[in-house]
């Protein structure tokens, strides 16, 4: 399949191929697969952040003690791998600024 630019907003979860639509934090040329596959990547982010809301109601819970935070984070980094490996160079290098991505030592 043929790639072609996508524009992407992690906080929204929206990906756009029109860059004037919304805004973006992320350009990336990806295939449609691609697409889908980080669209339902961006939708388990979400998920996985309302069952963190959910927890947070849990005064006595410690963030770090707990499988729905783990969970939320461990989705987060995935899509950050994604957009990482799709993104255009100065993607790569912004993710890489933010050190959210496991080490591949």
């Amino acid at each position: 399949m043929e790639r072609q630019p996508y524009y992407v907003n992690v906080e929204t979860g929206e990906i756009h191929s029109d860059k004037t639509i919304s805004t973006f934090q992320f350009e990336i040329s990806a295939n449609a697969d691609e697409v889908r596959k980080l669209a339902k990547m961006l939708e388990e982010v979400d998920v996985a952040a309302t069952d963190t809301f959910l927890r947070s109601h849990v005064p006595y819970v410690q963030y770090h003690e707990d499988a729905d935070n783990d969970r939320y984070d461990h989705k987060l980094r995935e899509v950050y791998q994604m957009i990482h490996d799709l993104g255009q160079p100065v993607t790569r290098s912004h993710i890489e600024s933010m050190n959210i991505l496991e080490s591949k030592d």
